[in-house]
């Protein structure tokens, strides 16, 4: 079937099934339009046949009201005449009119007008008359008794509407007929062009792709000397010939596929171990503290995995010196580890930069060593040398790899570099601490008490009154005290330290702590995300709400105390409210200074104390202060506080 498309379709799958769905679809509308066409004249003639089945209904309808003498006469002819009225305008309606055909000569047309005229030659006349001798009846009796002459005729009259309803159903008859003849062909025409169809994809799609199939399996199980026979001019050919194509190429190139991958396999070994062997030196430098035993280690593990003859590591003592100072070296029996001579030992001099120049000879007759900077950013701290064997050359992937290693040594160095400078910046500053927090508290208790010994030594030396000398003995007493107090507050402070559970537990344990001192009940609301405040934030909150805890447990003689939490857009928010006797903050006594020390941390946290009237009675002590990306944004530093 396919040989009798035409030639041009043959040039493309797709037009060729486009065409004959095309042909379907146009069958499928011309059968559903002459279906719906034939569905809207034969519904005129279904309303036509109803209308003249009236007609003979209402025909009888009047023979029966003239014969019912039951009625009066003058009643039965108005019911008459409004019966004869109906009937003629039911015969002229548009329901009737509009489905008889126009031409003359049709059959339907005939039996319409022959009772159009019968009625009104025949039929109405005689239908007047008799209306007119029903009214008379009442003035002559005879002319009641007299036959109808409506009645005689109406057998007639209804045997042309029956003959005109014949007429009507023979012609819906036949349109549905035509229809059904017209459907049929539609449908035959449909299936031919579905069969050509299926010939035309079975024989053009589905066994082209069938052998395009087998030959992609083929080849993807390594088999590239499948080859499909069908090629052409349409899609499927081409797609055929550029199959048998790439099988023909696959074929050339798999012959060298597996120096490739060999290939390919040897550098990803490579760059494994140049990976491990990065890694195991980074872990020996970050894991154990930087010494010349770790350097020799390190540096063992660079020899034996690039298979090189030694590998020296020289530190200057100076960024810019040019001499070295400190050298480590895998060469057996070197007994230059460590300090250099005062001259220097001449390697780094001797050494020559890695690129592509040619090698070049000691006076010895061996290789000179090839070096690499020991840098971190702009901070050089040595070199690192390589001693090659005889004839050996350094490949350019070994040289990136050993210039990394040698960047991951001055990664380390300056990372110790740093963190010595680190603890001792965090041992001048622990030492501050030291001395600010002695001589806020015990220096100036230790200084009030030098003061009463002197009142005391004068009152005895002048004999004074025995009830003067026992009060300096008891002010001395008592600053004696708060002198021990303090000592030991501030052993506490400096031995405070913040775990890895953070400041929420830290903060627990010092409401328990204070909980358990005397009878205030102490609750907590801590609000702040975790890992909001820093280290040295941590430890100011946590200070300052020791401090304020102490004062109320010692002072304030409260049954309840909250301390609450909080973080917002404003910046960090801690409150302490009680409900004890309260506080006059103007009017601390002699030798307290736990609300001045307060105030100090509050503003090396650049914030404020503010100690007033809570809302219960009582005391309400409140610290805010930005968080960090407000004073980093500001350029305003924090103090740190750092405890042992």
């Amino acid at each position: 079937m396919s040989s009798l498309l035409p030639r041009f379709l043959h040039r493309s799958i797709l037009l060729g099934v486009g065409v004959l769905m095309t042909a379907v679809i146009l069958l499928a509308v011309v059968s559903m339009s002459l279906g719906g066409f034939v569905a809207q004249t034969t519904e005129g003639l279904a309303a036509a046949v109803n209308q003249s089945g009236s007609l003979r209904m209402q025909s009888y309808r009047i023979g029966m009201t003239l014969a019912d003498g039951a009625v009066p006469t003058e009643q039965r002819a108005g019911r008459v005449a409004v019966l004869a009225e109906e009937f003629e305008q039911r015969l002229a309606s548009p329901r009737l009119a509009d489905a008889i055909p126009t031409h003359a000569g049709d059959a339907v047309r005939t039996g319409y007008e022959r009772i159009r005229a019968d009625w009104r030659e025949r039929m109405q006349p005689r239908l007047r008359a008799d209306i007119a001798r029903l009214r008379d009846a009442d003035r002559d009796v005879s002319e009641a008794q007299a036959p109808l002459s409506y009645l005689e005729n109406v057998d007639g009259f209804v045997g042309l509407i029956d003959a005109l309803v014949h007429e009507l159903e023979t012609l819906a008859e036949g349109r549905l007929a035509m229809l059904r003849v017209v459907q049929t062909i539609a449908l035959i025409l449909t299936i031919g062009v579905v069969l050509i169809t299926m010939v035309l994809v079975r024989g053009r799609v589905i066994q082209p792709l069938g052998e395009l199939l087998e030959c992609a399996d083929r080849s993807r199980r390594g088999d590239f000397s499948g080859r499909t026979r069908f090629t052409g001019i349409d899609e499927l050919g081409r797609l055929g010939e550029a199959i048998n194509r790439m099988a023909s190429d696959l074929s050339h190139l798999y012959e060298d596929l597996e120096g490739r991958v060999a290939a390919k396999t040897r550098d990803l070994e490579r760059t494994n171990h140049s990976l491990e062997l990065l890694y195991g030196v980074g872990q020996t430098l970050h894991r154990l503290p930087i010494s010349a035993p770790v350097f020799t280690r390190a540096l063992h593990e660079i020899r034996d995995r690039l298979r090189l003859r030694d590998v020296t590591l020289c530190l200057r003592d100076r960024p810019d010196s040019q001499e070295g100072r400190y050298r480590v070296s895998t060469r057996s029996g070197d007994a230059q580890h460590g300090a250099c001579s005062a001259d220097g030992c001449g390697a780094c001099r001797d050494a020559r930069p890695f690129g592509p120049e040619p090698l070049s000879l000691r006076s010895d007759g061996r290789q000179s060593p090839v070096s690499f900077p020991v840098t971190d950013q702009d901070r050089c701290f040595g070199v690192l040398l390589v001693d090659l064997e005889e004839g050996q050359a350094l490949p350019p992937w070994q040289g990136r790899l050993l210039g990394s290693l040698a960047a991951l040594i001055g990664t380390a160095l300056s990372l110790q570099q740093r963190q010595r400078d680190a603890r001792r910046l965090s041992l001048f500053e622990e030492r501050g601490v030291i001395a600010r927090e002695l001589h806020d508290s015990l220096a100036q208790s230790l200084s009030y008490l030098k003061i009463q010994a002197a009142r005391l030594d004068a009152l005895l030396g002048t004999a004074a009154e025995p009830e003067r000398i026992r009060g300096v003995l008891a002010e001395l007493r008592e600053g004696i005290s708060n002198a021990y107090r303090q000592l030991r507050e501030l052993l506490t402070t400096f031995r405070l330290k913040m775990d890895d559970r953070g400041l929420n537990a830290a903060l627990e344990a010092t409401v328990a702590e204070y909980r358990a001192r005397g009878t205030t009940e102490v609750c907590l609301d801590n609000q702040l995300p975790a890992a909001l405040l820093g280290p040295n934030e941590e430890i100011h909150v946590l200070q300052i709400v020791r401090e304020a805890l102490s004062n109320v447990v010692r002072h304030a003689g409260a049954a309840h105390a909250c301390l609450t939490l909080a973080a917002s857009d404003a910046g960090i928010d801690v409150t302490l409210e009680d409900d004890g006797c309260g506080i006059d903050p103007q009017a601390v006594p002699r030798g307290h200074y736990g609300l001045k020390i307060m105030g100090e941390r509050a503003a090396s946290l650049g914030g404020v104390i503010e100690i007033g009237p809570g809302r219960n009675g009582g005391t309400r002590v409140r610290l805010t202060f930005p968080n960090r990306d407000a004073r980093i944004a500001d350029d305003r530093p924090v103090a740190a506080v750092h405890t042992s």
